[in-house]
C-alpha cells in the first residue's frame, strides 16, 4: 500500500491513521472524498494512479465511486456498503472489479 488517503473529517482521519499504522503506509488528507462530492473526481484520479492507495471516506460518496468504477453508473448501487465496511477494488485490463468486501460483523 503506497498511501492511506482520507477526507479530513475526524472519523475518516482516525480510521486512516489506524490503517496507516497497520499497513505501514503514510497517511494524507485529500479533497474530493466528502459525503456529497462528485465521484468522478476520484474515478479519474484512480485511473491515473501508479500504486495502490486506500481511500477512507464517507457514504454515499464511496458507494457512488465504487458503482462508477465498476459499472460506469454512480447511481446504480453495486456494493451495499455498511458503516465501517472495507472494499478492495482492483483495476485490470478489462476495467475495475470488486476483489473483496469485509463488513464489521464478519471481521474478527
Amino acid at each position: 500500500m503506497a498511501e492511506v488517503l482520507h477526507s479530513g473529517k475526524a472519523r475518516a482521519r482516525q480510521t486512516a491513521e489506524i490503517f496507516s499504522r497497520r499497513l505501514g503506509a503514510p497517511v494524507r488528507k485529500v479533497d474530493g472524498l466528502a459525503p456529497n462530492d462528485d465521484p468522478r473526481i476520484w474515478a479519474s484520479r484512480a485511473e491515473a494512479l501508479a500504486a495502490d492507495v486506500m481511500l477512507v471516506g464517507h457514504l454515499p460518496h464511496l458507494s457512488r465511486l465504487a458503482s462508477l468504477l465498476l459499472v460506469g453508473d454512480p447511481q446504480r448501487e453495486v456494493v451495499k456498503f455498511r458503516y465501517s465496511g472495507v472494499a478492495r477494488l482492483e483495476r485490470g485490463e478489462a476495467g475495475w472489479r470488486l476483489a473483496w468486501y469485509v463488513t464489521p460483523d464478519i471481521a474478527p
